[in-house]
């Protein structure tokens, strides 16, 4: 019986914290790359292109993909589904040329949420291209808990993307 009481007290916890914590997150990473912001926004339009750089598609290479649209434009649907890489997609929703590119990312597995993402662009200087890639969102209580947790994973995976890519377009 007493373990009952424990149990229960510790639910009532978890649920009564969930609720001192926000449901809503947002996770930022930034670089610098060394081309004109013209090269850079129309490579970053393609999700198509994110394989050759995105840190999760290279964690789970046997993910099976499908594309449904025009790539670079809105509407244009990226889905994937793999054993490490869970199962989700991504659509372009909003494209201001040259500056951001707003996408919608929906997973299915190994947990369903729905986010928003975007990548910025502005010049620096010259042929310097600042990109800002960020995911927004809310997160279910009690979940809400975790993404604190998660958001250096999160961040760690966003910076290591954009070092690939900042090496693969200098190169």
């Amino acid at each position: 019986m007493i373990a009952l009481y424990i149990i229960g007290g510790i639910i009532l916890l978890i649920v009564l914290l969930s609720f001192a914590v926000t449901t809503a997150f947002e996770h930022k990473a930034e670089i610098v790359i060394n081309k004109p912001k013209g090269e850079v926004f129309e490579y970053l339009k393609s999700l198509k292109k994110q394989n050759d750089w995105s840190v999760w598609a290279k964690m789970d290479p046997e993910m099976k993909q499908t594309f449904t649209g025009t790539d670079c434009s809105v509407g244009f649907i990226s889905a994937w589904e793999g054993k490490k890489s869970g199962k989700g997609a991504q659509e372009i929703e909003k494209i201001t040329e040259g500056e951001r590119i707003d996408i919608e990312l929906r997973f299915e597995k190994p947990f369903k949420v729905t986010n928003k993402v975007y990548f910025a662009t502005t010049i620096i200087e010259g042929n310097k291209t600042k990109i800002v890639w960020a995911m927004h969102g809310k997160s279910p209580r009690p979940f809400n808990l975790l993404f604190p947790l998660m958001k250096g994973s999160v961040l760690k995976d966003f910076n290591q993307g954009l070092a690939n890519l900042k090496a693969l377009l200098e190169k």
